[in-house]
């Protein structure tokens, strides 16, 4: 799978000061909240720079999404190195949709069902998946995967600044379940304030 998963064009270099702050995937609409970790490497390998990552879903992803029902986690368990691209977890979700409707107001309903597939942003060791209960209460501000990163993982990530996200998603139609002034109505994206 390509190192260049999110698709937000060239690779943006952050620096270290920059590195507790919270970084958006424009492809995939999650969010990555970063914070510095004990630096990893033992015995012949050297010490890297390392980052301890928890990844969500933004309130655009959150639109194509009905009640989630079920979480089903991806092939790799928690301990083990994933390669950016590879499935975390899938949300099964419902909801229900308006499917006809006359002039007198009668209105029928369809089931909608789906699965939102998260995938990972960047290399690195799965730490934890979020549970079924977590799931079922899905927002913005919902841990759904956390991971431990080295400098290379996250700079071949080519995650964004939330300026650079809000840029790279306007225009783009809500979801499924959205309305078409949500994204720009929010004070926030992801459950994070702006800087």
């Amino acid at each position: 799978l390509s190192a260049n998963f999110c698709g937000a064009g060239p690779v943006v270099h952050y620096s270290l000061r920059d590195m507790s702050r919270t970084l958006f995937c424009p492809a995939s609409h999650l969010w990555a909240r970063l914070r510095r970790a004990p630096a990893g490497g033992a015995g012949l390998v050297a010490a890297r720079s390392a980052w301890r990552v928890e990844v969500g879903l933004t309130v655009h992803a959150l639109e194509d999404i009905g009640d989630v029902i079920a979480v089903g986690h991806g092939p790799t368990a928690p301990g083990n190195r994933v390669e950016a691209g590879a499935a975390l977890l899938t949300l099964d979700w419902e909801a229900h949709r308006v499917s006809t409707a006359d002039e007198l107001y009668h209105t029928q309903w369809a089931l909608v069902e789906g699965a939102h597939p998260l995938h990972s942003p960047f290399g690195g060791t799965l730490l934890g998946l979020c549970s079924d209960d977590d799931a079922r209460r899905l927002g913005p501000e919902t841990v759904l995967a956390t991971l431990h990163v080295d400098r290379p993982g996250l700079a071949a990530s080519q995650l964004v600044g939330e300026a650079q996200y809000l840029a790279a998603v306007r225009g783009v139609p809500p979801g499924r379940f959205g309305r078409e002034s949500t994204l720009h109505e929010q004070h926030s994206i992801g459950g994070h304030r702006a800087d």
